[in-house]
């Protein structure tokens, strides 16, 4: 996946979790529910791709969305949402 593709993925994902005070399970699950449900473009499978891709990445990952959590953070937070993207469940 090219940095153009998987870009637009974390960006949308960064967008989506901007407002909150902490990047925690909480905040990983709802996001993975998300995905599932198709609120964010891409299933499961391209949007673990994306993630994954962009942990690979040796700039920051959070130069367009502007949220106030540090690097450290989000690449912690976006390594959770991968994993839980490969195992979780689908919503209801």
């Amino acid at each position: 996946m090219s940095a153009d593709r998987w870009k637009g993925h974390v960006d949308g994902i960064l967008y989506g979790v901007q407002f909150d005070r902490s990047l925690d399970d909480a905040v990983v699950t709802r996001v993975a529910e998300g995905v599932a449900g198709g609120l964010y473009p891409g299933d499961r499978a391209e949007t673990r791709d994306a993630i994954d891709q962009a942990l690979l990445h040796e700039g920051p990952l959070d130069d367009q969305a502007g949220t106030p959590h540090g690097e450290d953070e989000i690449r912690a937070f976006l390594g959770r949402l991968s994993a839980a993207l490969a195992s979780g469940p689908s919503p209801s």
